[in-house]
């Protein structure tokens, strides 16, 4: 999402540890104590660690941000160097695909053999090929911070964020790149900061500082001179809980200068969405419905640990009875020791296993 690595250096360094400030409220609002309290009687299952894959020490992944499943691996983009890594079903590292210099790339999604990434230094979506590179650009809006390529969709948000920018809103695009249909986003700008991922024949854009999903609607028919720009519900996560909650309210009173990130982000499977709820010790993932109520808690087996990877993105899939969750873990480099990352494969065996109504999404 939006400064990845620097969103998880102010987990690991801002959020987690203790306020020097003088005592602050800790209450929080009605609805995140509702939800807290939700939280509580929902199960709590304990994933099962597959295994772990890390690029080899010659070449380091130094800032990975984004992954998603690229046919039966799994593609990680590289944002610090510029390059598509990839790893086999078995974790094995496969190879490395260099991208232009100064492209500041984020994964988009997966078409075909194809990863789809925004390369934000220069405003484009680029089409990359693994041992091939970029076979085709795009021109992207000049402001554009997320972007979902699926087959037959593509779409940027823009604007929002905890700095001053524009009104947020998600485009939807055309094949070659015109705007199709603009979708502004209501709420305070601050919360409009996230990934882009297709849930059906919806649009989600995701929040990482705020436990609600802005769902925009398939804008193909937007185009038309009679036809309106689709407009955005918002769905709040009912359930979620987190310690930085506190900090959260805290915020939004004025008592603290910048929000904390819950979630760095979220994959639906078929009815299902898929949160990373951040925690600084262990990997949390919620599963939501699609009334936005909370239905199971997933963590990471294993003592916990005081720091470990910040856990930035998941990509979800369904085989057999199992549903395997990717988690791309990184810790970022200058948190007092040299960076390191790594994808973990989960595995959960729900009782609800069965064919999945729809494709993962990126």
């Amino acid at each position: 999402m939006t400064r990845a690595a620097a969103l998880a250096a102010a987990l690991v360094l801002g959020g987690c540890l203790p306020s020097s400030q003088k005592e602050l409220d800790r209450t929080v609002s009605a609805a995140d104590s509702a939800s807290a309290a939700l939280a509580a009687t929902v199960p709590v299952d304990t994933l099962a660690l597959a295994w772990t894959g890390r690029a080899p020490e010659a070449e380091p992944m130094r800032l990975p941000t984004t992954l998603a499943w690229l046919g039966d691996a799994l593609a990680v983009v590289e944002t610090g160097d510029g390059s598509v890594r990839r790893f086999a079903s078995s974790g094995a590292y496969l190879d490395a695909t260099p991208l232009p210099a100064d492209g500041f790339p984020y994964l988009a999604g997966a078409r075909g053999d194809t990863v789809v990434v925004l390369a934000r230094g220069p405003s484009e979506l680029w089409w990359v090929v693994p041992g091939r590179g970029v076979v085709r650009r795009l021109p992207a809006p000049a402001d554009a911070s997320a972007a979902l390529a699926r087959p037959g969709r593509l779409a940027v948000r823009v604007g929002g964020g905890p700095e001053a920018g524009g009104p947020p809103a998600v485009v939807q695009l055309r094949e070659d790149g015109r705007a199709l249909a603009r979708t502004a986003l209501a709420g305070a700008p601050w919360r409009s900061v996230g990934f882009l991922r297709a849930w059906g024949d919806t649009l989600v854009a995701l929040s990482g500082y705020r436990p609600v999903l802005d769902l925009v609607p398939d804008g193909a028919s937007a185009g038309r001179p009679a036809a309106p720009a689709p407009r955005a519900d918002t769905l709040a996560l009912t359930g979620f809980d987190s310690p930085q909650l506190i900090r959260s309210a805290q915020f939004v009173r004025g008592d603290v200068d910048e929000p904390p990130l819950l979630a760095s982000s979220a994959a639906p499977l078929g009815d299902r969405l898929f949160v990373l709820n951040l925690r600084g010790d262990h990997v949390r993932v919620d599963v939501y419905g699609r009334d936005g109520r909370l239905q199971h808690v997933l963590v990471s087996p294993g003592a916990r640990t005081p720091v470990e990877p910040v856990a930035l993105d998941l990509a979800v899939r369904q085989r057999g009875d199992a549903v395997e969750i990717a988690v791309l873990r990184a810790l970022p480099p200058g948190l007092l020791k040299a960076p390191a990352s790594e994808v973990a494969l989960y595995r959960w065996r729900p009782a609800w296993a069965g064919p999945p109504a729809e494709p993962a999404g990126p």
